[in-house]
């Protein structure tokens, strides 16, 4: 690794774009004043007193200023190197050498537009285009029954029918009678499976691009919107995990691979930022259940792909890692959606953790707050059963990770750090991964937590779903061409 964010490049970065705007702006509405309002006023003065005016006026000569500040905010992101990948950290397996050679993009790295090369501005267009996405796309929506036990620390944790729900799985193409829209799809076509992000559904996982350049390549889309995320449901049972629950997931894939799938269809997880806790942990378990207990089943995919996972999510939402605006927001955001809307089910089983939870001041202590929810009595147990660093050295399918320098929401160090667990000797979670037999970490040094934006002139790509331009995120082309090329590579992998 070459480059590292700290706490000083996240102030300037906040700060740049807003003097910028504030050394424009102000600029433009002298230079009107001067042309216009100057005028206007002059017209009232005798010749002397506007000669008098103008060469007081005239030594401060504003010009050069904002002449700067337009260079500095056009010719830089041409000279800069802050595009392309700062590192990339490649298991043993050779095949993973097929893989970059089939999908060269991901050697490529993003190189973001002008004027958005700061990670807070590509939120921008990045956010707009979400809202303008969202129920853009056709989905097929099923409602799947979940069961779960109470405590989950106990390896005899048995079911229990008051942790029963509902969650609601998006599909897109569908199965269904819609399903002759789309003729070049049907039960045999490679599918990816979506954990969505922190607060995120099917409509914004964040962002459904990647479900349209999908669709574009012939793979089908299922969003699964886990406990407490299906806009307007809410819970039925004391049982919500903010970054999801691995036995709600595993039920979710024997459900789809026996009851809507062909044999042997290949199958793709996918975790979004919050997401990517789940499709880890879950990873991890069931690989390490296959190779322990080979004689068990234990769900497989052709590939994985985590976009902008945090690591060790016992740290990773700390204020000092998960940064200022965005924690400060978020929490704010996750108390009202998750507990306020479900506070009197919530308030049944916990209330102590219903209060502690409302009352937590940042993202960290509000997944701790809430354990309880998740099926362990205490943080520490929590962190103990469903940390994703936890079991790491266990995975053995084909991971693809991305993450980004100048992420405000996923610290990079995350990756870097050595691993507290005694089992990984120390290592970081980069080594692990390194040292591992199918994994590979793309970082790139833009990007910031999510939109990845690509394109220094021209920014778009055609929309395969409906036409028209759409904004062109690295992310979502580099794991379509990841799953593409998994395909070819690990085909073997679909009739595990």
């Amino acid at each position: 690794m070459n480059s590292m964010m700290t706490d000083a490049d996240h102030a300037i970065s906040l700060a740049s774009p807003l003097v910028n705007l504030f050394v424009i702006v102000g600029l433009i509405f002298y230079s009107l004043y001067i042309a216009v309002v100057r005028s206007i006023c002059y017209s009232f003065y005798s010749k002397g007193q506007k000669r008098a005016i103008i060469s007081s006026e005239s030594n401060f000569n504003y010009r050069p200023i904002l002449a700067f500040a337009i260079l500095a905010n056009v010719l830089y992101p041409l000279t800069t190197t802050q595009y392309g990948l700062d590192d990339l950290i490649k298991g043993n397996d050779p095949r993973l050498n097929q893989i970059l050679k089939l999908a060269p993009s991901i050697l490529k790295g993003p190189r973001p537009p002008l004027l958005l090369q700061n990670r807070h501005l590509q939120f921008a267009p990045w956010i707009i285009q979400n809202e303008l996405h969202k129920r853009g796309i056709p989905y097929e929506r099923h409602y799947f029954s979940v069961k779960g036990c109470i405590d989950k620390s106990d390896p005899e944790c048995v079911y229990d029918p008051l942790m029963d729900d509902e969650i609601t799985l998006d599909i897109f193409p569908p199965f269904g009678d819609d399903s002759e829209l789309y003729p070049q799809f049907n039960a045999s076509s490679p599918v990816i499976l979506f954990a969505p992000g922190l607060r995120c559904t099917s409509d914004d996982l964040p962002g459904n691009m990647i479900v349209r350049v999908a669709y574009g390549q012939g793979i089908r889309s299922i969003a699964i919107n886990r406990r407490g995320h299906t806009p307007d449901q809410l819970l039925k049972a004391p049982r919500w995990n903010l970054f999801g629950d691995v036995e709600d997931l595993e039920q979710v894939y024997w459900h789809i691979k026996t009851s809507l799938l062909a044999p042997n269809t290949p199958i793709f997880l996918h975790g979004i930022s919050s997401g990517t806790a789940v499709a880890v942990s879950a990873l991890a378990k069931w690989d390490k259940r296959r190779k322990q207990f080979p004689d068990r089943p234990a769900p497989s995919f052709v590939g994985v792909i985590t976009v902008v996972p945090g690591y060790d999510t016992s740290k990773a939402l700390l204020p000092e890692r998960f940064k200022f605006p965005y924690n400060f927001l978020l929490t704010f955001s996750v108390k009202d959606h998750f507990v306020s809307r479900n506070e009197e089910v919530l308030r049944s089983f916990n209330s102590d953790a219903v209060d502690a939870a409302l009352n937590a001041a940042n993202l960290q202590e509000f997944v701790d707050a809430a354990a309880p929810f998740a099926g362990y009595a205490n943080a520490s147990e929590y962190y103990r059963g469903e940390n994703p660093v936890n079991d790491l050295h266990f995975i053995e399918t084909p991971t693809f990770v991305l993450n980004a320098i100048d992420d405000p929401c996923c610290d990079i160090a995350n990756l870097y750090e050595k691993s507290p667990n005694l089992e990984h000797g120390g290592r970081s979670y980069a080594d692990i991964v390194r040292e591992s037999k199918h994994g590979l970490i793309a970082v790139s040094r833009t990007g910031s937590h999510c939109p990845f934006l690509d394109g220094t002139f021209f920014p778009f790509v055609r929309d395969p779903l409906w036409g028209g331009w759409m904004l062109n995120s690295w992310a979502d082309q580099v794991s379509v061409d990841f799953y593409t090329a998994a395909l070819q590579v690990y085909d073997e992998r679909r009739f595990m």
